[in-house]
């Protein structure tokens, strides 16, 4: 048990920089370590997955609205955007955390790697600055079919939707950096209803580990969140100072590791 503690601790200070950094909650690099440490825990191989995705759920939580209260203070969230797409994100990844026990994990996995890898080589390839106006790229309806469409990819990969969030508005004229801001709002909100759909979810599967709140892992939830809180303020801290094209060069090329990652495991 101490020995994931303190395995989790640092996987938290990891995960919050980059939370902090790029606008992601973290669950691109949580899922697939815990996937890795819970057997080691004596977790059940066929529950390891669905606690791994709920657990990552319930750190981002804390790591996602630590890091926006950073990028609020630098005024790095667009409100236009965030109050359409955040509803959006919320019921789609309430949905599609319910029926996480039910997907095929692989196929979804590689189909979830697959688009995160165009959405990094579209932003590789397009690191000009845009000419388009955000009035018509951000309307309502698109924000809202973006973000139901991200919230359901985002609850079978565990993650805060920063991944798919960050380049889709970037990709219609909003700023890299108030991209990565709204994205750790969005992300926050989106990971308390993913939390709830994980927890009701696992609320009556058997076998699951002592300590475990639905599917949720609650040593490793301490674990993680105990370094990932002040981490995560790091990580803003330098989005904020980081030239814009390091910055983007930076989120793309750290996409296609974890999607290649994704793709060969």
């Amino acid at each position: 048990m101490l020995v994931i503690v303190l395995s989790c601790m640092l996987l938290g200070a990891v995960a919050g920089f980059l939370a902090g950094l790029f606008g992601i909650g973290g669950g691109l690099v949580i899922v697939p370590v815990l996937f890795y440490l819970l057997p080691q825990a004596g977790v059940a191989d066929n529950l390891a997955l669905p606690i791994a995705l709920g657990t990552s759920f319930s750190t981002i939580v804390i790591t996602a609205f630590s890091a926006s209260h950073r990028h609020y203070r630098f005024g790095n969230i667009n409100w236009q955007a965030a109050k359409y797409l955040a509803p959006a994100l919320i019921l789609a990844v309430f949905v599609s955390g319910l029926l996480a026990g039910s997907l095929p994990k692989a196929v979804v996995s590689k189909i979830f790697a697959c688009l995160v890898i165009y959405l990094a080589l579209k932003m590789l390839l397009s690191l000009k600055p845009s000419l388009k106006t955000n009035g018509k790229s951000l309307s309502s309806k698109v924000l809202i079919v973006g973000g139901l469409v991200i919230g359901a990819l985002s609850g079978m990969g565990g993650i805060s939707g920063g991944a798919f969030v960050v380049p889709f508005l970037n990709g219609r004229s909003v700023e890299i950096k108030k991209a990565i801001g709204t994205a750790s709002l969005c992300g926050g909100l989106l990971a308390v209803s993913a939390t709830l759909s994980f927890v009701i979810g696992g609320w009556h599967v058997p076998n699951l580990p002592a300590y475990s709140f639905g599917y949720v892992y609650l040593p490793a939830l301490a674990g993680i969140v105990s370094t990932s809180f002040f981490t995560s303020k790091l990580g803003a801290n330098a989005a904020n100072v980081l030239p814009v094209m390091v910055l983007k060069r930076a989120f793309a090329v750290f996409l296609l590791l974890i999607a290649l990652n994704m793709l060969l495991k």
